[in-house]
């Protein structure tokens, strides 16, 4: 949810982007192929082993976890399960903050739990305060069940070129003026301001020593140095 679409597009078809579109959309529409098929095999064979959401939820489960060691959990409305959830810590000496966590609206002041829609570590600790089972708070989206019904459709293998039927459309002709030149600098499309634009009186300088009148071919200097070293 926070990666770039266009990022996510440029590393699946790395290495392909630069050929023609008929081959651009064949790559595209196998490597579909490929990646339902195998996640679909991974989300199967989890099923297989009884788990019942997938190991990304278990990861972040297991971490969350982990950092509820060091809550305090204070219940002020037992009926619509209202909790303050406060950080301390690992010695207990001092507080971190305070956060107000609801378990039956499914908020928590951290942001996590409404945005994740899997319990924080701040929802745990009242889990485990409240003796409730955590998995009730988990987004039907993070079952296994789910997760293979997404993989769940086919692809038809491609019709080989060979046994295409004849195209009765019209016949597309590229425009040679538009193609990209393969020599050269490719041109700026930068709009120029008047800082771009070079003074035609400054007389040019020497990029070795910086003094006008000549290059650095013919500076002094350098003729200089290269008679000492033949020396």
């Amino acid at each position: 949810m926070t990666t770039n679409i266009s990022e996510c597009v440029n590393s699946i078809l790395k290495g392909v982007r630069n050929l023609p579109v008929s081959s651009l959309v064949k790559a595209t529409y196998g490597r579909l192929a490929e990646l339902f098929v195998r996640k679909g095999r991974e989300a199967e064979a989890q099923m297989g082993t009884g788990k019942q959401f997938s190991q990304h939820l278990a990861k972040c489960i297991e971490a969350n976890m982990k950092t509820a060691r060091c809550f305090t959990v204070t219940l002020y409305d037992r009926d619509n399960s209202e909790f303050t959830v406060a950080e301390t810590a690992p010695t207990g000496s001092f507080s971190l903050g305070s956060y107000r966590v609801s378990l039956a609206s499914q908020t928590c002041d951290c942001g996590y739990f409404q945005a994740l829609h899997f319990p924080c570590p701040h929802a745990l600790a009242c889990c485990a305060y409240s003796r409730v089972n955590w998995t009730t708070y988990v987004h039907s989206v993070y079952r296994i069940s789910s997760v293979f019904s997404v993989y769940r459709m086919g692809f038809t293998p491609p019709i080989p070129e060979g046994f295409w039927p004849p195209n009765d459309g019209p016949t597309v002709i590229p425009d040679p003026d538009k193609r990209r030149a393969r020599e050269g600098r490719p041109r700026s499309t930068r709009i120029r301001t008047n800082m771009d634009e070079a003074d035609p009186n400054r007389p040019k300088r020497c990029g070795l020593c910086r003094q006008p009148g000549h290059t650095r071919r013919s500076c002094p200097q350098l003729g200089g140095s290269s008679r000492i070293g033949g020396h």
